[in-house]
């Protein structure tokens, strides 16, 4: 049974979702405790799943997948459970799926795409919609985006 987060397990984790790299040193500065203390607290905070790994923030179009989408899908209601697991997988060396989100609504799963070209998302989507118990999808186009990265 996880224990519960106090305000500086909180903060440390905010701060580390801001910057992945932060030190020790400075996140012991930021939350004003020793760094040892900081250290032992992430340490916890991994061992608990809390911090479930770190990732790069990447430039999308410098690997060529500069075109993001989002995909909203239906499917047959008995196909609800298994879906995500069967879109999660979708990728090709122009196209993927970089996130799928079980939702509430008319839509049952929300995806957050990847691809080279407005061709190459149009394979993805052909792929999507040959899925067994996909009804129906909406592609929205992202135009442009603001991310927070490394603010903290």
């Amino acid at each position: 049974m996880r224990k519960p987060l106090d305000p500086v397990d909180k903060e440390i984790v905010r701060l580390l979702a801001a910057r992945g790299r932060i030190s020790h040193q400075e996140l012991a500065q930021r939350v004003r405790v020793s760094r040892p203390a900081v250290h032992e607290r992430v340490k916890r905070l991994q061992q608990d799943g809390v911090i479930r790994g770190y990732r790069a923030v990447v430039d999308w179009s410098a690997i060529d997948l500069g075109l993001c989408a989002f995909v909203s899908v239906q499917a047959e209601h008995d196909q609800v459970g298994t879906l995500a697991d069967r879109l999660f997988g979708l990728a090709t060396t122009e196209a993927r799926v970089e996130e799928c989100h079980r939702v509430t609504g008319q839509w049952c799963a929300l995806l957050k795409v990847r691809a080279a070209s407005p061709v190459a998302l149009q394979r993805l989507l052909d792929e999507i919609v040959a899925i067994e118990g996909v009804e129906a999808v909406v592609t929205t186009i992202v135009l442009t985006s603001s991310e927070a990265v490394g603010g903290a």
